[in-house]
């Protein structure tokens, strides 16, 4: 269980599976013994994982960061706020080098609105705790993040029930 260096995963794209994806790695280093914070960012902590995740404390640690409902065009300027200040915690929570993981969830979209800069982001990743692992999620990622990280899976619909008018299912999508 000792490794000396963690990698940065970029889990983006319009399809579904993001932070499926960030859960699965999330439940294996809770098996492995391995402490993880969970930020969510842009998204209500109501979803049916939340509750999991909160069980799990404090091996992980699970915050979000959201104001109101789903964003739908340009964020409210409280949620912008809510959104820097999730930034100010990741970086602290960073600093103090008690997680081995560090989700970033929905975390491109501030990068889309400019809420924390593509040079913040860079920055803290080069920077980061040399062992401290990073999972980044959301829809679109720009080159420069796809360029610097260590993995980067793209998830592309192909096709999904929503266009038939199967909106978000309990225990499945939410």
């Amino acid at each position: 269980m000792n490794w000396d260096r963690g990698y940065v995963h970029l889990y983006y794209g319009e399809g579904k599976g993001k932070t499926t994806a960030a859960l699965g790695l999330t439940f294996r280093a809770v098996g492995a013994g391995l402490k993880v914070a969970f930020f969510q960012f842009f998204k209500p902590g109501t979803s049916s994982e939340v509750k999991i995740l909160k069980k799990f404390y404090p091996q992980v640690l699970y915050l979000n960061f959201h104001r109101g409902s789903f964003v739908s065009g340009k964020p409210s300027n409280d949620l912008i706020e809510e959104i820097r200040r999730g930034w100010k915690t990741v970086l602290d929570v960073a600093e103090r080098n008690e997680y081995r993981v560090l989700v970033l969830d929905e975390l491109t979209y501030a990068l889309n609105w400019n809420i924390i800069t593509e040079e913040d982001l860079l920055f803290f990743l080069r920077k980061k705790p040399k062992a401290l692992e990073v999972v980044i999620t959301g829809r679109y990622a720009p080159e420069s993040l796809i360029c610097e990280v260590d993995l980067a899976t793209e998830m592309k619909q192909i096709k999904h029930y929503f266009e038939k008018g199967v909106f978000a299912r309990v225990g499945i999508e939410k």
